[in-house]
This record gives C-alpha cells, structure tokens and sequence, in this order.
C-alpha cells in the first residue's frame, strides 16, 4: 500500500543585492545578484526531475524572481502568499549589521535575548514564528498528500526546522541556512519529519551566504 504522505520542499530564494552589502532586508525588496540569477537557475535544473502539484512562493521580490525562474522550467505557474514574508524587522530593515548596532545597540540587544520584543515598526521572534507556522500548516492542508514546492527566505527556514525538530525558537541558531539551499520535509499524519537539510549539491563552484 502506498503511503499517504505530503512531501514538502522549501528553497531559499538566490543571492540578493542586499545579502552582498550585509544589510538587513526584512519586508523591503531587493533584487536577486548575478550571482542569485544563477543559483535561481541552478535550483530549476536540480528540480526539473521532480514531480511537482504546486509551487507557492513569498510576495517579496527576491523569493518571487527565484519562483519565476524554477516555475520556468518545470512550465508551472507561481502562487504567491504574503504569509511566507520574511520577518519585518521594522526601523532595522535597509540598515546594514554594522551601523544598526552602532546606531540601535538596545535594539538588537532585545530583538536577540526576548523572542517576545517587538522591533519598532515591526514583529518579534514569536509574532515571526507564530506566522510562518500558521501559514505553512494552512498550504499544507490545503495541498495533503500532494507535492508541494515553495520558495522563501532565510527565517522561514529557520521557523521550519525549529517546528519540526523541537527547538525553541529563543535558542541560538546552530545550523546553516544557505542561499539557494533545497530542504525537504515530509508530513505523515500530521508529523513533521526532516528528509533533507541545506542541500547545496546543485551549486558547485558558486559561493552560497549561510546569513539572513
């Protein structure tokens, strides 16, 4: 008997602009590198094997490009879901690390030791969780048993693992998140279990960021 699984894979979006000059990008657009048009590309060859129901994708620019670029090739078309946004970081989005930190040192203070601060103009940690969660149970019940693409960001991968291996979302992250990185799930019976983390096979001989 088959089993009655939901296979779920979710794609960093591909090098941005913003990711090269360190700085904090949050709900702002920033348009994807050279670099990330063609780990864009590189993700769209090693998945054109695969069998896809539904490719769903960020709103924001950065996710959305990478989408456009892997629906392409797999000659599918792109749903777009402002619920996989990337975290708003409020007055911190457009600075880069270092002149936050010299400019906003409680700031980031709180944003990093209480998941229940919210940045001025924006959300915390678990506002962030709380979302991203919501939203991936959402498409995931929508689509059961299917195959579901979905391209996003840094911190919704960060949000997945969290949810699927246990760790509290206040603990410091110890695992990579990389650029253009392929990380499968599969839900059986509505338990999260983690198939493949950070695979970055497909990117030989580009550099990947492990940042968000």
């Amino acid at each position: 008997m088959k089993a009655r699984i939901t296979r779920l894979i979710i794609v960093r979006h591909g090098e941005t602009e913003w990711n090269l000059q360190n700085r904090f990008q949050g709900h702002l657009n920033s348009g994807l590198s050279q670099l990330g048009i063609r780990q864009a590309r590189a993700i769209a060859g090693a998945l054109s094997g695969g069998t896809f129901d539904v490719i769903y994708s960020s709103d924001l620019e950065r996710a959305r490009h990478t989408a456009d670029i892997i629906a392409g090739k797999l000659n599918m078309e792109v749903r777009t879901d402002a619920g996989l946004r990337e975290i708003n970081m409020g007055l911190m989005q457009g600075l880069k690390r270092d002149e936050f930190i010299l400019k906003y040192p409680e700031v980031i203070k709180k944003f990093h030791s209480d998941p229940e601060y919210i940045i001025p103009g924006g959300e915390s940690k678990q506002q962030f969780y709380d979302r991203i969660i919501l939203t991936l149970k959402r498409i995931v019940r929508m689509h059961e048993y299917r195959n579901i693409l979905l391209v996003a960001h840094g911190g919704v991968l960060d949000i997945a693992i969290r949810y699927t291996l246990d760790i509290p979302v206040h603990n410091k992250r110890n695992f990579s998140i990389y650029n253009a990185g392929i990380n499968r799930f599969i839900i059986d019976n509505g338990e999260w279990k983690l198939e493949t983390w950070g695979d970055i096979c497909h990117l030989t001989g580009m550099p990947v960021i492990d940042d968000y």
